[in-house]
């Protein structure tokens, strides 16, 4: 009778720890939340509460685009997302959870290290899945620094619901802190292997054939945390491709990668792809990820930086909104261009257009809308202007262009080949970004909008030629 009350007794207690798995082992934030708060962009990913920080993973895998990135501002964990269109994002809680986790003492930890810092992530299947899962069913893999072990692996073979501890860990880089740290991982089709770029006395590369067993490659004095490197189009032109290695600040070098050593072409000076106070550690999805041959590089960045924050609350940071990453030869160099995905236009709810017009200090084409949630693109040709000044006032932010200057937002740009200047706004209840003449051109700022106010407004100190202007009401993604 004893051993049959033990026994129902050791059943309650699996069905109780199986309920703690539920609610920790993934562990999902607490409490009522509904996205409504000040700041809170509506459609800018943020997580349901707490503190986000560097994009640490981007892959296609099972029908759904999944997102890591560094959570916790105390204790850094492996938060996580999905969605199935790159705009709704779905807040799974927090995916990779280390042993200093400062999270209740039932959220199963489940990375063998004492913060999860920055990495990647990629997906694998056959023999390279059951070495590191023991299946050969097709997995994500999530490669970061563990810190004070290395370089870990981390996986899911159901389409993120559950991750495990690679028991072997760490596969590289021991350490007994957080150096060297941020493996950005990717397959290098030419040399047929997997290829490591990792923050590391510069920017180091290692090979593997099967995620565990790394080997040196070389290293290039560049970057400062969180390296990313992909491949775009020259110009458009299929038969001109280059590498593009960057790191956490944006900067970048534009070159050839051979499958073991970066070597930026000759008279290429290091760039930095977007400007403001608000965009690090950006990531793009793994090369070759994307669904029905989707050749297309999207990136999305960390908005923070050097603004420290609006005072949001119940959560802290954001992610930019996802942005098409091109490559056009620009002022004798090459340059990155960024433009938000086009798949943006399935959330424009109301919208406006203006025609070919000149704009006076006495007139205001947006006098009639409210927002805090939209979207502008206006093209202004500044031939014969009498203006010194023109742009847009957005509550209580200022995004003007000063004509003699040549400066949008504190930052040069200068006008295209027609004399003109597209500038191209997303604003958010929290988020501004601003890109200009097709992206050549790209800004990123958290902002305090005054919740209240919901005005906008067209402004100039002089007579300018509005080419065409349009105004697009963006739908929360929550």
């Amino acid at each position: 009778m004893n051993k049959i009350n033990n026994f129902g007794f050791y059943i309650l207690c699996i069905l109780f720890i199986g309920m703690q798995v539920t609610v920790y082992g993934q562990f999902k934030p607490q409490g009522k939340v509904d996205y409504n708060e000040n700041f809170r962009g509506q459609y800018h990913f943020s997580p349901k509460t707490g503190w986000m920080n560097d994009i640490n993973g981007l892959v296609y895998q099972g029908g759904k685009y999944h997102m890591i990135y560094q959570w916790g501002e105390q204790v850094r964990h492996g938060g996580y997302a999905t969605s199935t269109d790159l705009l709704h994002w779905k807040d799974e809680g927090i995916a990779l959870i280390p042993l200093k986790s400062d999270l209740p003492d039932a959220a199963i930890r489940n990375a063998a290290c004492n913060e999860v810092f920055s990495g990647s992530a990629v997906v694998v299947s056959g023999k390279a899945s059951q070495k590191i899962t023991g299946t050969e069913k097709e997995a994500i893999v999530a490669i970061y620094t563990g810190t004070g072990v290395g370089t870990c692996l981390s996986w899911s073979i159901d389409s993120g619901n559950t991750w495990h501890d690679y028991k072997k860990n760490p596969v590289a880089n021991v350490t007994k802190g957080a150096d060297p740290r941020d493996p950005r991982v990717f397959f290098h089709k030419p040399s047929n292997k997997w290829v490591m770029a990792i923050y590391e006395k510069g920017t180091t590369f290692y090979g593997s054939t099967d995620l565990i067993n790394w080997t040196f490659l070389s290293n290039i004095g560049f970057g400062f945390e969180c390296p990313d490197i992909f491949e775009l189009l020259l110009d458009g032109d299929k038969n001109n491709m280059k590498w593009i290695l960057m790191d956490a600040n944006g900067s970048y070098l534009v070159g050839n990668f051979d499958g073991t050593s970066f070597k930026p072409d000759a008279g290429q000076k290091t760039q930095i792809m977007t400007l403001g106070n608000d965009f690090y550690a950006a990531q793009t999805f793994t090369l070759g990820s994307l669904p029905n041959n989707d050749n297309r590089i999207i990136q999305l960045a960390w908005m923070d930086h050097w603004n420290g924050g609006l005072g949001e609350s119940i959560w802290k940071r954001n992610a930019t909104f996802p942005v098409s990453v091109g490559l056009v030869t620009y002022a004798g160099q090459m340059r990155i261009t960024r433009n938000p995905i086009n798949e943006i236009a399935s959330l424009y709810s109301n919208e406006n257009k203006w025609d070919s017009q000149i704009v006076s200090p006495d007139s205001n084409l947006l006098s009639s809308i409210k927002s805090k949630q939209f979207e502008i693109v206006a093209e202004f040709d500044l031939t014969n202007t009498t203006a010194s000044k023109f742009g847009f006032k957005i509550a209580n932010k200022t995004v003007a262009y000063h004509v003699k200057s040549n400066v949008l937002l504190d930052e040069e740009l200068k006008p295209n080949a027609l004399n003109r200047i597209k500038i191209r706004m997303l604003v958010d209840w929290g988020q501004l970004e601003v890109f200009a003449n097709e992206g050549i051109y790209s800004y990123s700022e958290q902002f305090a909008f005054s919740p209240e106010n919901n005005d906008i407004s067209l402004f100039s100190d002089g007579s300018i030629k509005l080419v065409s202007m349009e105004f697009h009401e963006i739908s929360k993604i929550w």
